[in-house]
């Protein structure tokens, strides 16, 4: 059995019992008899993996790890992926919005659905990075990375479902949830969707020392984007600025639709005062808003949502003097440079929230 990093015995799961359960010999045991999970080879198991879901298909992915034990992770994703997935799975770009997260050197963090560990494993070069992933296959890839990256001392991964892994309370100095919050009402069906993101957020809350913070990077439901007809976590285009009901009697109609588990249409995002009002359920507050032009997996140019940084953008990105067109387009782009416009229409939003008390 691999070690562990040992920061790691001092960072308990949660008991239904009420108790802190801490790993201790590979094992997660609570007092009250109850087994939570154990540290497996390079990774800890709390209780099932989801089904598999990734950006590539099973077989694929199992042979992408193949590829990676025998020639390194980086060999195998330049030969098996493509250009598009190898630059997303590689790059540290994904990480870039560190610049608007004040934590101190050292800090414990919580990557939620850390995928195949872009933003975990550039996280844990500054902090100490907990990577919880609930398809198994993921997460053994995130472990390899580490470990090939040199990382593992600072990296630890979590193979469980993001709504039923439970941490002690009070104990990360933030979570990373960077595409994850419209999909949370697929893996809880019992509630509303609306209600399943709240009692997510609210239980990543519970996890946060004092001063803690939540990152948040989502589509806008309206954004430009969305109107131009990119397809929608649905796999349909422009189901995200229908009525929900709507675009649950398109999706049920559909054989292109993306998700099994989404036959209702349980992937919800919301326009800016919508994301304001969920995360107020949860008892949380926006600290800080920014739109990020490149889309949430590429935070490189995170926009204030202030006057002055709006325009300033936009005189930085006009396009060169040239003939009508470019002078009419410049001149648009001026005059919608407004607050009120870019946080209707602007493209994903990214939060850094806290506490509402705080």
């Amino acid at each position: 059995m691999a070690d562990y990093p040992r920061w790691l015995e001092k960072l308990n799961l949660g008991c239904p019992c009420g108790r802190d359960i801490p790993l201790s010999g590979g094992v997660y045991l609570c007092g009250c008899g109850r087994k939570a999970g154990a540290w497996d080879g390079a990774k800890a198991v709390i209780g099932s993996p989801i089904p598999y879901w990734g950006e590539i298909p099973q077989d694929q992915m199992r042979r992408l790890l193949e590829e990676s034990q025998r020639e390194g992770w980086r060999a195998a994703v330049r030969s098996l992926l493509d250009p598009v997935l190898c630059e997303y799975v590689t790059t540290p770009d994904r990480a870039a919005f560190q610049e608007i997260l004040p934590l101190r050197p050292g800090a414990l963090v919580l990557d939620v659905g850390a995928g195949m560990g872009g933003i975990a494993a550039e996280l844990a070069r500054n902090y100490r990075v907990v990577a919880q992933e609930g398809v198994a296959e993921r997460a053994d890839f995130i472990a390899l990375r580490a470990a090939q990256e040199g990382l593992s001392e600072n990296l630890a991964v979590v193979n469980g479902d993001v709504n039923s892994v439970g941490f002690g309370p009070g104990q990360f100095d933030a979570a990373i949830v960077s595409g994850v919050l419209e999909w949370v009402g697929l893996f809880d069906t019992s509630k509303g969707v609306t209600e399943v993101q709240v009692d997510f957020l609210r239980r990543l809350r519970g996890f946060l020392k004092p001063g803690g913070l939540i990152y948040v990077g989502i589509e806008n439901r309206i954004g430009w984007a969305q109107l131009r007809g990119v397809p929608d976590h649905s796999g349909i285009p422009y189901t995200s600025l229908l009525p929900r009901f709507l675009a649950t009697w398109i999706c049920r109609r559909s054989r292109n639709y993306r998700s099994s588990h989404n036959a209702t249409y349980r992937t919800y995002t919301y326009t800016h005062g919508g994301f304001l009002k969920l995360f107020a359920r949860a008892g949380l507050r926006a600290r800080s808003t920014h739109i990020s032009v490149r889309g949430y997996d590429y935070p490189t140019e995170l926009v204030p949502l202030v006057q002055e940084a709006i325009v300033t953008y936009t005189l930085e990105h006009l396009n060169q003097p040239g003939g009508l067109k470019d002078r009419l387009l410049n001149g648009l782009r001026l005059a919608l440079a407004k607050p009120w416009f870019w946080r209707t229409f602007g493209a994903d939003f990214v939060f850094v929230l806290e506490a509402a008390g705080a």
